[in-house]
């Protein structure tokens, strides 16, 4: 198996980073404009490739916190602690037997994935019940069943899209460069598979413990997710002609609640299809968000979103936080594939 090493720091932002060339890296405050400036065209791409990813989660693990502690578990397996940086493709990475995953205490866990300390035992208990760790007294080893169980061909395959699309419009401005075809992106996310998809979780989990902590927990932030998703479509398929600015207050809940109440929802069974999430719970979550006044039901018990309620004044300011993240994220990669000496 061939095992390439390089320096990297986490952030991928030390100057003297030998696997960076001496031209200047893109600047995500300018990518974060175009962005903005094209809303329309990027969201779909992004949230399809979001809502397919997480709905999967649940699909496989039937458990988000216990995702995520395997996956931030899986990201510190990528690096250790002189940042030296041991790269697999993903066929690579995925045909191994198992992986030993670093020591990292409870404490560490707990602060950084915002889970007690209790739970976080209990889950890893679960994790290894289903065969998915292995325990050798405080060493832990994600096996072969856990591999295969998250490998992301699709995910890769969508992110891809999304670049690409997002790469057209980069390439009007001159220091961009030249567009990215969805085939490359893809091949630089599979040959470098522990550099790339490292970079995704350390943007991914922190995106997934922020709207915990803005709704609780991450099925009510799942279940208005979808909501939102359902609504955005209906409200843009309404009107062809929605300026791009009510568009957005739409996605995230801040538009007039006279034009959410005139618009179709979507029911409780249908969320949990999409989803994955059992109906029971996804009735007791709406229960729960109808509570907080950021959802109402109509007379065909379809659930919308409102504009009412305290907690929207934390999601529209997580939703900000997020699009500064949404843009970290991709120049990073865009760096990485435009100026670094990584090369497909």
């Amino acid at each position: 198996m061939n095992e390439k090493i390089f320096y990297f720091s986490g952030s991928q932002k030390k100057s003297d980073d030998p696997n960076l060339h001496s031209l200047e890296k893109l600047d995500s405050n300018k990518i974060a404009l175009v962005l903005s400036a094209n809303t329309l065209i990027l969201m779909k791409h992004w949230i399809k490739f979001q809502q397919e990813w997480i709905n999967n989660i649940y699909k496989q693990f039937k458990d988000y916190d216990k995702y995520i502690l395997l996956i931030y578990l899986v990201s510190k397996s990528w690096e250790d602690d002189l940042d030296l940086f041991k790269f697999y493709s993903i066929d690579e990475y995925h045909s191994k037997e198992e992986i030993r995953l670093p020591n990292i205490s409870l404490l560490e866990l707990s602060e950084n994935l915002k889970i007690p300390k209790e739970t976080i035992r209990r889950k890893l208990v679960e994790l290894e019940k289903q065969s998915l760790i292995r325990r050798e007294g405080q060493i832990i080893f994600l096996a072969q069943s856990a591999l295969n169980l998250q490998k992301p061909e699709n995910s890769i395959k969508n992110i891809s899209i999304f670049f690409e699309k997002l790469s057209i419009l980069l390439s009007a401005q001159d220091w961009f460069g030249p567009t990215i075809k969805r085939e490359d992106v893809e091949l630089y996310f599979k040959k470098y598979y522990t550099i790339f998809w490292n970079r995704y979780f350390q943007f991914q989990i922190p995106f997934l413990v922020r709207w915990k902590t803005v709704f609780g927990d991450l099925e009510s932030f799942i279940i208005w997710a979808n909501m939102g998703i359902n609504q955005s479509v209906i409200l843009e398929g309404n009107n062809l002609e929605l300026k791009k600015e009510q568009y957005i207050a739409n996605i995230i809940s801040m538009n007039d609640t006279k034009a959410n109440e005139s618009m179709h929802g979507v029911n409780a069974s249908s969320i949990a299809e999409i989803s994955s999430i059992p109906r029971a719970t996804v009735v007791r979550k709406l229960k729960k968000l109808s509570k907080e006044k950021i959802i109402k039901r109509n007379n065909k018990l379809e659930y919308f979103l409102t504009d009412q309620g305290r907690l929207n004044k934390k999601i529209k300011a997580n939703y900000l936080i997020n699009q500064k993240n949404i843009a970290l994220f991709v120049t990073d990669i865009f760096n990485l594939i435009k100026k670094s000496s990584l090369k497909i």
